[in-house]
């Protein structure tokens, strides 16, 4: 996997990136370590339009159709500085409850788009049992197909060439992902209702390979 702030190689057994110094840990520490809802489409940054966000909630329903343990994700907001897009998709994927149409999946299945319009930056975090099948080239085309796209203020279609082309990486390894089994957290785990199994106290972070590129 790749430092989210560096991106140098670390392993999934280092607490810290040896580089740099990012950790969980320190990340929590700026943003807090409390889960957050979240829906499949964040627009903070109110960029998109009405219409955009339904035709884009239609590819996503697409994707979970065709891809039932995956869910993709997009958060689209102006970034405080010395937080970076790939930063927060890291913190999103290891704290976010995201609203899917099946609560079961895991955020370890998860692939969130982050994009900072303001700082025409953008980055795609993928979970740990995900990340395999995505190169870092890979991952650095979709970001630079993604970039062309918000380069001409079209958000939405940005979020739905980045969506379609992880599923066209996941479909040709489909037939090499076991079914997991689904385990959800109870209420009284958290204190809230309907999360994740990977949502709970202790566990390890979820996200793995974090790529950003401002377009």
């Amino acid at each position: 996997m790749k430092c989210p702030r560096c991106l140098a190689s670390i392993s999934p057994a280092q607490n810290a990136c040896s580089a740099c110094g990012f950790s969980a840990t320190l990340l929590n520490g700026y943003l807090g370590n409390q889960w957050v809802k979240l829906e499949r489409i964040t627009d903070a940054a109110h960029c998109l339009r009405l219409e955009d966000v339904r035709r884009t909630e239609i590819i996503l329903d697409d994707f979970e159709r065709s891809l039932p343990q995956v869910f993709f994700a997009a958060y689209l907001g102006v970034l405080p500085k010395g937080l970076s897009v790939a930063e927060l998709g890291f913190w999103l994927l290891n704290q976010g409850a995201f609203v899917t149409h099946s609560v079961s999946r895991r955020n370890d299945f998860g692939i969130v788009l982050v994009v900072d319009p303001a700082e025409q930056a953008a980055s795609i975090t993928l979970g740990y049992a995900i990340e395999k099948y995505f190169s870092p080239q890979t991952v650095t085309r979709m970001l630079q197909t993604a970039g062309i796209q918000l380069n001409r203020g079209a958000t939405s279609r940005a979020i739905e060439v980045v969506c379609n082309q992880c599923a066209d990486v996941l479909r040709k390894c489909a037939h090499g992902m076991k079914r997991q089994p689904d385990i959800l957290t109870t209420g009284s785990d958290l204190g809230l209702q309907s999360l994740r199994g990977g949502h709970r106290a202790g566990s390890r972070p979820l996200a793995g390979f974090s790529s950003a590129t401002k377009p």
